[in-house]
């Protein structure tokens, strides 16, 4: 079982993980948002829906022609998820990338 590995800061310091979400529309249309959780009011709330997220453990990756796909990274883990198949806490975390994040 492979999870997200966030590392615990030492004391002091603060907790730095990228998450990125592209989207690819079934016509090739592109929209890309990046959450970097230093300096983020409510950085822990990010760090919660990456690991809930399990990028580790995704859905299986099963496209259909014509249907949005997405790539979700945070640090090392990623996952290529179907629109159909974004489903829990990878759809809350990928939801919340694109209405939130930096382009």
């Amino acid at each position: 079982m492979h999870l997200l590995r966030l590392m615990l800061p030492l004391a002091g310091q603060a907790m730095d993980v990228k998450i990125t979400v592209t989207r690819v529309g079934g016509d090739g249309s592109g929209l890309a948002r990046a959450v970097v959780t230093s300096g983020r009011q409510y950085s822990g709330r990010w760090t919660t829906l990456a690991e809930h997220a399990a990028l580790g453990m995704p859905p299986r990756y099963r496209p259909r022609p014509g249907e949005p796909v997405y790539r979700i990274e945070a640090d090392e883990d990623a996952a290529d998820v179907a629109e159909r198949d974004l489903q829990g806490p990878l759809r809350e975390l990928a939801i919340a990338v694109l209405a939130e994040g930096d382009g």
